[in-house]
């Protein structure tokens, strides 16, 4: 059993946080903290907000309020949006407790008796107007490295930066915008230049973090540590422990980190053992200390906390600084500021998204090694395509089939079964298990996620391709018995992310409980034959529409689309591909040109890069649904879709014979067909079948759980592309051109795969 300390940046208590702060820290910090619970080891995870950052003490002023009325109002609003996204805190306390106030003095007291402190008088920037210095947060100007002319006294959000007030060109009040002078005013400092060689030494077996904390880091070191103040002229906050200051504070970049100590021991106090913070915090302790925060916060937990306790002596230091980059919105930082960002916010998208839903996102997303973009469009197709359709759809189908099957229980072990075989099923679990383990305890949190997911894919294909519904009776259970076994185990892989949704799982399969404390192993224990399954519900239900962010609809995922009472109509077109090429800010997308026809082209943007290299596509055939509703991803406009065959492994692009010129329109559809959204397209699924036989005047197409009746006059043994008349329906229309030439999907393409 491992120990685990988990530090989370803590955020400020002036407004809500958002969607980019939640993929930066606070979901990886839990993705991390779950993994280890569910593993077995010691957790202890703690942050909370940020009390006397003068964003508080800002806000305060333009409300006309004390930065306590502030500080505890979003204290409030942000502890209860953790608690309702399952962020599991063990502590999330705040910055303006009595246990706080005396760890930070006596730190600071400590450091200035050992010389690691010190007094000094420097120039501040001081409004001659309101007649006080200017904390950094009451300082704009011009970045001196990117120009941004909005760069705050402490830190550049366009670039980055880390600044010092009189590194801003043309600085000002941001209260009253009048012009900064600089005057001299009496501070303490932290003589971070004095612990230069030891953080040094420190840094040299750090190869294992990331490369941009790794880069960050180095770059700060290099450029020279310099003594840094650590206090400001403010009346909120941290009084100096000394005589002689009573209009200065400690300010917030000392004050915050050691908030990491602090609330230890507050948590140890509430556990009713005063001293178990030792534990995580003794330097001959076996533990490891991991911090989650954003980029702009690299320097801090890299060098000056460890510093601080290097030069203190007599604690653990940080053993990994995962920090992430940032989800931005069109290239920026997201920032409450902006009335179009504000949808972006926790509180709000808990008003309309499931927190499973939230997370998800934020997960697949999340700004791991680059800078991301929030996608309002992405955020309503991405959950829809792989939570709801997936994962949900692995769900419902194999445990209403058991259910129908079995009398509502796990059938019991299929003779000969060998949960530890180095085949089949047992093989395929195990394996995922230990990359996915691997991922995790790496802090590959985005790979894990993928890993597992790429699982769930895979066992849709196997479970249509094993056809347990005409089968034998052997082969069927034994296929529904490692199907229940590949979802129990997928709910604890994915339960890091979707701990809500993994504790249905596991309700639906008769535990009374999800995942927890040391079942993480039991992820590759079969389940128990004979166990009376739970009440099978859809995973991810629809909530109901709700607008989502500037102008944009964004529909809430569902575990079914609704059924329409006739075919929508699919304006499917033959193209060519012209050009291709990557996508400048996604790793699975191409931007592709497509001839439609003459001179006419037509450009989509197409997750295509997992599975085809450019050259496979230029010159291809291919086809495209024309009258997709244009849409926005990663700043990209696609206007269409090109089609495809998704197995969930692998990915097979649609065609149509030579003799149909590019331009040419299937059968029901043309320049003319009215829009449609992609809801609607899910609404008639496209789906591979094989022409089995007739009934009557129409064609029987097995479509893999069921068979359609479709009009028309080809041959048994016909592959084709069926447009259904709803998710479960039992008619449809092959999609054809006017000459009779089908469009054609993949020769060993298993009847009933999905075409998206």
């Amino acid at each position: 059993m491992a120990r685990i300390f988990l530090g989370i940046g803590w955020p400020y208590a002036n407004g809500p946080f958002h969607i980019g702060h939640l993929a930066g820290a606070y979901l990886p910090g839990d993705i991390f903290a779950r993994f280890h619970r569910l593993a077995g080891d010691e957790v202890l995870m703690v942050s909370g907000s940020d009390m006397h950052g003068t964003p508080t003490t800002y806000a305060a002023e333009k409300e006309g309020v004390s930065p306590r009325v502030i500080a505890e109002r979003y204290h409030a609003v942000n502890k209860a949006a953790f608690e309702k996204l399952g962020i599991s805190f063990d502590l999330f306390t705040h910055t303006h407790t009595t246990n706080h106030e005396r760890t930070v003095q006596e730190l600071f007291l400590r450091l200035l008796q050992t010389g690691y402190i010190t007094r000094g008088t420097e120039e501040n920037a001081y409004c001659p107007k309101d007649q006080r210095f200017l904390p950094d947060r009451y300082l704009n100007g011009r970045c001196p490295f990117c120009g941004n002319e909005a760069a705050r006294g402490d830190e550049c959000d366009r670039c980055g930066h880390v600044l010092e007030p009189k590194q801003l060109i043309a600085p000002r009040c941001s209260l009253c915008a009048t012009p900064a002078e600089f005057r001299p005013t009496e501070h303490f400092y932290l003589r971070l230049d004095k612990m230069q060689e030891a953080l040094s030494h420190y840094l040299a077996d750090k190869t294992y973090w990331r490369d941009n904390v790794l880069a960050a880091t180095r770059n700060f070191l290099q450029s020279g540590l310099k003594p840094r103040a650590i206090t400001r002229d403010l009346t909120w906050g941290i009084p100096i422990p000394l005589d002689g200051y009573p209009t200065k504070r400690i300010y917030v970049w000392f004050e915050a980190v050691v908030g990491y100590l602090s609330a230890s021991k507050e948590w140890a106090i509430r556990q009713g053992h005063p001293e178990a913070w030792h534990r995580f915090w003794d330097p001959e302790s076996p533990v490891r200390q991991y911090y989650f925060v954003g980029k702009d916060n690299i320097f801090f937990h890299t060098l000056l906390w460890p510093g601080i306790l290097i030069s203190v002596g007599g604690f653990q230091r940080p053993y990994d600084v995962p920090a992430n980059e940032w989800m931005q919105i069109e290239g920026r930082k997201i920032s409450k500021s902006r009335p179009s960002d504000l949808d972006a916010f926790i509180p709000s998208l808990l008003a309309h998204y499931p927190p499973d839903v939230i997370r998800f996102y934020a997960g697949a997303l999340a700004p791991q090694n680059h800078d991301t973009e929030l996608d309002w469009e992405e955020f309503a197709r991405l959950p829809e395509e792989v939570l709801s359709n997936q994962y949900g759809n692995l769900v419902q189908r194999v445990l209403v089939f058991a259910r129908q099957n079995y009398s509502g229980t796990i059938p019991a072990p299929p003779a000969g079964f060998q949960a530890s075989a180095s085949e089949g099923m047992s093989a395929r679990i195990h394996r995922a298990h230990e990359e996915i383990t691997a991922h995790y305890e790496a802090v590959r949190l985005k790979e894990g996620l993928e890993r597992a997911l790429t699982e769930v894919r895979e066992a849709n294909r196997w479970f249509q391709e094993a056809r347990p519904w005409q089968a034998s009776e052997a082969d069927k259970a034994r296929t529904v018995y490692e199907g229940l076994w590949l979802l129990k185990a997928a709910a604890v892989w994915l339960s890091p992310v979707l701990p809500f949704s993994s504790e249905q799982v596991w309700r639906m399969l008769g535990f009374d409980h999800g995942p927890g404390p040391g079942d993480w192993a039991g992820a590759v224990v079969p389940p128990p034959g004979g166990q009376k399954l739970g009440n099978v519900q859809p995973l991810f239900p629809r909530a109901g529409p709700a607008p989502r962010g500037p102008e944009v609809p964004v529909t809430v995922v569902s575990s079914q689309a609704p059924a329409s009472d006739a075919l929508s109509s699919f304006a499917i077109q033959a193209a060519t591909v012209q050009s291709v090429a990557p996508h400048p800010s996604a790793d699975k997308l191409y931007v592709i040109e497509l001839n439609v026809g003459g001179a006419k082209s037509r450009t989509v943007v197409a997750g295509l890069r997992p599975f085809y290299r450019e050259e496979e596509l230029r010159g291809r055939r291919v086809a495209v649904l024309a009258n997709l509703e244009p849409r926005t991803i990663r700043k990209m406009t696609s206007r269409g879709m090109v089609l495809a065959a998704d197995t969930g492994s692998r990915v097979e692009l649609l065609s149509y014979p030579e003799t149909v010129a590019p331009g040419t329109f299937a059968d029901g559809g043309g320049i003319d067909s009215p829009m449609i959204s992609f809801s609607v397209f899910e609404s008639n699924p496209l789906v591979v079948g094989t022409v089995t036989g007739r009934h009557d005047d129409h064609l029987v197409v097995d479509i893999g759980d069921r068979t359609v009746e479709v009009a028309g006059n080809w041959t048994v043994g016909s592959r084709l592309v069926v447009q259904l008349d709803g998710p479960g329906g039992s008619r449809g229309q092959v999609i054809h051109f006017a000459s009779g030439e089908l469009l054609t999907p993949g020769a060993d393409l298993p009847s009933g795969t999905r075409v998206r």
